[in-house]
């Protein structure tokens, strides 16, 4: 049985109960508002004629669909599953986007070795590794990439070593971490084709991740991108934490030890310490939702503003944690990014949690100028 909804402005068929053979996630809606509106900017800021996009792992066909229906684009639309290819022609049809659409019932490693597309878009439930190798492969301009396996990326639980080449650690910043981390292991893949990656927005909501980047062509471009790989150092009993490069480590350039408290430290990576967003792509992302018509409109904007505004520091801290070890009261975290900027720092607040801040000050004069607070 299915019923009929809008997303956007497109109309869709998706099953009435849960079935395992045509998967849709109603919470993802807000992804697939920002993956619109983040399609459109980009179609504008890189303008290329017939651009060509696959949904690899449709489901419904609904981000495929509504790439066709809302922005206009060439899209392949497929999933294994037939009675989800079933559904995908009957979306298709149903919002009339037949000559710009085509469906398709493969394995979305087979489809993306066949062809290459400007726009590789996979979306999967859990880990996007089974099918990263062949996406890098085909893609030409723009990749999207979706993490529902965030307890393993963030360290909650073990297997990020495993299946992202990674060691997460457990931190209060764990949602950053786990997205710099499937940024690293998106950018060593693009590079043994010799392909560079530039995060445009990168972002993560509730229980997944998502990537958005641009693709570049060329084995300069893709040794510099591998050197955006770093490493962050932690320090669990005192909370101090920096970021260092790939060079610094091959070098033995880094202490193991804390240079606060003389603990020792522990180290996550390699992941992704460069910029994970574009500030002139994020402002014409926001200027596209705002004119758009979006069932997450709302949140889509908060999360984009968020983003175009955050510093570029690959790590925050979270304000009610540190308090509660300092065994104060939190001041406002308005007051706090004040006191921070008055005092010689850059703060910003950050999309990934609602009550932390990012800043370039060290923990011990973050946490002498939260108790002057």
């Amino acid at each position: 049985m299915f019923s009929e909804i809008r997303e956007g402005t497109t109309k869709l068929l998706v099953p009435t109960h849960f079935t395992k053979s045509i998967f849709y996630n109603p919470t993802m809606e807000l992804s697939r508002d920002i993956d619109i509106a983040s399609i459109a900017a980009f179609a504008t800021l890189y303008p290329s004629p017939s651009l060509t996009y696959i949904d690899a792992l449709a489901g419904t066909g609904v981000r495929g669909v509504r790439i066709a229906n809302e922005v206009g684009l060439r899209v392949t639309i497929n999933d294994r599953s037939m009675p989800a290819y079933d559904l995908i022609q009957r979306n298709i049809a149903l919002n009339a986007v037949e000559e710009r659409s085509a469906a398709y019932n493969e394995d979305a490693n087979v489809l993306l070795v066949q062809t290459k597309y400007d726009l590789v878009d996979i979306d999967p439930f859990g880990s996007p590794v089974p099918v990263l190798d062949d996406a890098c492969k085909s893609v030409k301009q723009l990749l999207l990439i979706t993490a529902t396996d965030t307890a393993p990326l963030c360290g909650a639980h073990t297997g990020s070593l495993r299946t992202y080449g990674a060691r997460p650690l457990n931190t209060e910043y764990h949602a950053e971490m786990g997205t710099r981390i499937l940024l690293g292991a998106v950018t060593r893949e693009l590079g043994r084709y010799e392909k560079a990656i530039q995060p445009l927005l990168s972002y993560a909501s509730a229980h997944f991740i998502r990537l958005i980047a641009r693709v570049e062509r060329g084995a300069k471009k893709a040794d510099e991108s591998i050197k955006r790989l770093g490493f962050i150092a932690h320090c669990f009993s005192c909370s101090h934490r920096f970021a260092f490069s790939y060079a610094d480590m091959l070098d033995l350039n880094v202490e193991n030890t804390c240079s606060l408290c003389g603990k020792k430290m522990r180290i996550a990576g390699p992941l992704y310490i460069h910029p994970i967003k574009d500030k002139g792509f994020c402002e014409e992302v926001h200027a596209e939702l705002a004119k758009r018509r979006l069932g997450k409109k709302r949140e889509a904007l908060k999360i984009v503003n968020t983003c175009i505004q955050e510093l570029e520091i690959p790590f925050y801290y979270e304000h009610h944690a540190l308090c509660k070890a300092l065994k104060i009261p939190p001041p406002s975290i308005p007051s706090l990014l004040d006191a921070l900027r008055s005092n010689g720092f850059s703060a910003s607040r950050t999309h990934f949690s609602d009550t932390a801040i990012k800043t370039d000050t060290r923990i011990d004069e973050l946490k002498r100028i939260v108790k002057m607070l």
